[in-house]
Order: C-alpha cells, then structure tokens, then sequence
C-alpha cells in the first residue's frame, strides 16, 4: 500500500496477515489522500482482514509520530483471540465515510475501486 514505506524504512517485515475478531467495522475515510481506512471496534461486526507487521521497538515512536487523526493505534483482538497493536480510528470520522465492512478488508476495497475506476 502508498504508506509501507514508513513500515519498511524502520526495518518492519510483514510475516503475514490475519483476521480480527468479528467486532469491528471498516470504513473509506473520506478526503483522505492516499485513502485511508478507519477501523472501528463496534463490539459487533465482522472479522477484518488486516496485516501483521514486525517492527523494532527502537522505531515504533518515529512510526506513530507519522499518524494522523482520526486514525491512531490501539489494541485489535484477532479471531484467534490474541491481541496486538494496530491501527484504530476515532468514531467521529466515520460518520459520513462509506461503511466497507461487507467487503472485509482494505485491499479487497481498493481492488474494487480501481476496477470501477478503470470501467468509467
């Protein structure tokens, strides 16, 4: 995605990816550029596809100082049951962002809209 480069560039492998628990919703953030997503902890939803990245703790204070509201980390409960560190977003924004959980992850709405993009 546009932002890994801040991932890759504090020494952030990506060993995999996973689900979260079925308690979120993923939201288009609108007139964000690059486009972002907005993860919110609901209690109800739908597990969400997202990735798991390494990165060194030595790092971690410069990459969260690259974050913008409405979007910070917090603690995401996988479908397995663990927690980890991932990005959440403040409830405020989604309000009038395009609710894509259905779709069940980032990527699977951006192939979306690239391939709209490409139709028109």
């Amino acid at each position: 995605m546009p932002l890994n480069g801040q991932l890759t560039e504090r020494g952030a492998v990506l060993p995999g990816s996973t689900l979260t628990s079925a308690a979120c919703h993923l939201y288009a953030l609108p007139g964000t550029v690059p486009p972002k997503p907005g993860l919110l902890r609901t209690g109800e939803g739908t597990p969400i596809a997202v990735e798991l990245w390494e990165m060194p703790v030595a790092h971690y204070g410069s990459f969260v100082a690259l974050i913008p509201p409405p979007l910070g980390i917090g603690t995401l409960e996988l479908v397995n049951g663990r927690h980890v560190q991932g990005f959440l977003c403040e409830a405020w924004a989604t309000q009038g962002a395009a609710d894509i959980t259905s779709l069940g992850g980032w990527r699977a709405f951006m192939r979306l809209r690239n391939q709209q993009n490409a139709n028109t």
